[in-house]
């Protein structure tokens, strides 16, 4: 029998975890996860199974032209290739079309699986910035959209 996992929104007790996953695999600096959970231009949502948080993702609102970026997905190395982080994106697609937003957006360096992730996912292309990371234009950021 295989277990459901469940989304929810973030909360407090949470980001402890978030920042030590971040920590351990993702090491993304200068990210305040506790103030992406409780903005009110931002959410975060956490994935579980078992009651361990294995995944992460979150969104970010651009309400001036009714667009939500994505803020990162992440999925604890252990529980990667087994549909979970396509489990989030429907989860945030579902989602943000209840609330009427028009796009999703993301972005993912262009050597990156997550590239791969998102192309299978439906989103598009849809621009990049050569310069985005300091590595002196050996990776490129590659901007990709989701119309809802």
């Amino acid at each position: 029998m295989k277990d459901n996992p469940i989304i929810r929104k973030a909360n407090i007790k949470d980001s402890k975890i978030i920042i030590e996953l971040n920590r351990r695999f993702f090491h993304e600096k200068g990210r305040d996860w506790k103030k992406l959970i409780f903005s009110k231009h931002s959410e975060m949502f956490v994935l579980e199974l078992n009651k361990k948080i294995i995944g992460f993702t979150g969104l970010k609102y651009h309400n001036w032209n009714n667009v939500v970026q994505i803020i990162n997905i992440f999925i604890h190395p252990n529980y990667r290739r087994k549909s979970y982080g396509t489990k989030l994106i429907k989860f945030l697609i579902k989602y943000l079309r209840k609330k009427k937003y028009r796009t999703l957006t993301a972005e993912a360096p262009s050597l990156n699986p997550a590239l791969i992730f998102y192309l299978k996912n439906g989103f598009r292309i849809c621009g990049f910035h050569d310069r985005y990371y300091s590595n002196k234009g050996k990776e490129m950021a590659l901007f990709l959209s989701y119309d809802l």
